[in-house]
């Protein structure tokens, strides 16, 4: 690890130079031992403890830990670039000259290279504090104490000369640009789409066994998946049995039952291993093709025990069989990326709370009516007036539980009881508790 006398020694980065907007910027790279070493947290853009100590608490112990682990675990492991401020010091500029006009090769140097390429000249008294991506620095500094080989790898950087004074008095504009580009960054910073997740996340199982299963499996080949954004589906759609994004979120569900139950916490461990930290760092070749195969089983069951999804399965996208169950009346429960939902989560409960088998779950899951525009779908996740899914969480909540309860199952794990479901139903459908009627459809 670099010493502390070491962090304070002249530091040479090739870099390029760039403007937009007001602001200069060097793109270059370091050695995570050098951001170890010489870049701090964003905390003097306070001289208010409080506010520092408010900047600090942002940090997430859980994600700098996530991170350490995945630079100490992931062999493809990349970063995107951070942003790097700088105050004080004496950081200079060394312009290579690039002379117009000599060939090189195929081609000639543009005359609009002259003054982007160089050197950027670090002294050691400067501070570098992190503008964007405070995590990953935190990360790196928790990964190379435990790894210091990981030190002389390289991270991508972006610096930007924003603070010059000792204060905010001394340079209040400074103070309050850095400040700006540090919320804007960090603010407007946009999640990655779970669409794109899906099609391009080679460490999540969950999507790995997605992708796969949409190229493979009959019930979602060859179009018979929706492949928008959203998870719900428009009738207009007579060819999909459901969505991605359904398909992935019904695979999360029910494979973390299955990951889960694998890993049940023995006398050394008080909890089960995380399936979140699972499908951060792909596992092994071994493991996803374990649980496609549970995926395979899962579905083969809905094959199997529900007629509509045999038939979809059976045919050609193009004979649109989805259009006779998805319809403008409701159609099938299953045939909505919600009711599937749904009902994975009901077969999961089933499993886990009363120790059924998934075949035995399946079973008792056909004897639930099918038509949305019958009870007790209607007016709970259904609305005839409007002809739309009700797809509110409160409603979904609800629909799960009277699935339990309507199944014979125990509702005390899901924190209710038949007069509560009632009040929650009745609270939804404008009815009085006493006109709700709970029907058993499976002993």
């Amino acid at each position: 690890m670099t010493t502390k006398e070491e962090s304070t020694n002249p530091l040479i980065l090739a870099s390029l130079r760039a403007t937009m907007g007001d602001w200069v910027y060097y793109i270059s790279f370091m050695k995570m031992k050098d951001i170890a070493s010489r870049v701090s947290q964003a905390q003097l853009f306070y001289k208010s403890k409080t506010l520092q100590d408010l900047l600090q608490r942002a940090l997430l112990p859980n994600r700098v830990q996530d991170i350490a682990n995945y630079l100490k675990t992931e062999q493809q492991r990349f970063f995107n670039t951070l942003v790097i401020g700088t105050y004080g010091g004496y950081p200079k500029w060394q312009e290579v000259e690039i002379k117009p006009n000599i060939p090189l090769g195929d081609f000639t140097f543009p005359s609009d290279l002259q003054g982007v390429l160089g050197f950027l000249s670090l002294d050691g008294s400067e501070s570098l504090f992190a503008i964007d991506g405070q995590h990953r620095v935190e990360g790196i500094r928790e990964a190379i104490k435990t790894d210091p080989n990981l030190g002389n790898e390289e991270v991508g950087v972006i610096l930007v000369k924003g603070i010059t004074g000792a204060s905010k008095k001394d340079d209040p504009s400074g103070f309050e640009r850095t400040r700006r580009l540090f919320t804007t960054l960090n603010r407007y910073a946009k999640p990655v789409n779970k669409k794109d997740i899906i099609a391009l996340d080679e460490d999540d199982s969950v999507a790995i066994i997605t992708r796969r299963l949409v190229e493979e499996y009959r019930l979602f080949s060859d179009g018979k998946v929706s492949l928008r954004g959203a998870a719900s589906i428009p009738i207009s759609d007579e060819q999909s049995f459901t969505s991605i994004r359904a398909l992935y979120d019904g695979l999360d569900i029910y494979l973390k039952h299955v990951y889960l139950k694998s890993k049940q916490p023995s006398r050394k461990s008080k909890q089960p291993s995380s399936w979140v930290n699972f499908k951060r760092f792909y596992p092994s070749d071994g493991q996803v093709n374990e649980l496609y195969d549970q995926a395979v089983v899962l579905w083969d069951n809905y094959v199997k025990y529900f007629q509509p999804i045999r038939e979809i399965a059976e045919s050609d996208a193009k004979n649109r069989v989805a259009g006779k169950y998805r319809t403008s009346n409701g159609g099938h429960f299953l045939f909505r990326p919600i009711g599937l939902l749904i009902s994975l989560k009901a077969i999961c409960y089933l499993m886990e709370h009363h120790n059924l088998s998934l075949d035995d779950a399946m079973v008792k899951m056909t004897k639930l009516p099918m038509e949305l525009s019958d009870a007790p779908w209607k007016n709970l996740l259904w609305n005839p007036g409007s002809r739309k899914i009700n797809a509110m969480s409160i409603n979904q909540k609800a629909a799960l539980k009277l699935i339990v309860y309507g199944l014979g199952g125990d509702l005390r794990p899901l924190n209710s009881n038949q007069e509560d479901l009632r009040k929650e139903l009745a609270g939804i459908m404008n009815k009085e508790p006493e006109d709700i009627v709970l029907s058993i459809y499976s002993q």
